[in-house]
């Protein structure tokens, strides 16, 4: 479909962390042509902090998913919509299955 997927840095630390088996799967998904790995940089720090502090949530994470998200107007991708929905229910999301 030619669709670029943004993909959060922390979120490929988070998987490898929990998910030490799916290495080969997450080395594939980084080096494809189509995922744009992204660091949170100290400017969006403050946008974070305000999402997770606003919802009396701490999740990283997800708070910078939603950050993107937003700052793109762009869909999240997950296949976890109430980590996201417990921060901001009204986040637009395609479910992965």
């Amino acid at each position: 479909m030619g669709l670029t997927f943004l993909l959060p840095e922390l979120a490929v630390a988070e998987v490898r962390t929990l998910r030490p088996h799916a290495d080969a799967m997450v080395d594939e998904l980084v080096t494809h042509p189509h995922v744009v790995l992204t660091r949170m940089r100290p400017a969006d720090t403050a946008g974070v902090e305000e999402l997770l502090a606003a919802s009396r949530t701490f999740d990283v994470m997800a708070g910078w998913v939603i950050y993107l998200c937003r700052q793109r107007e762009w869909n999240a991708l997950t296949t976890d919509p109430g980590r996201l929905q417990r921060i901001d229910p009204q986040v637009p999301i395609e479910l992965l299955l």
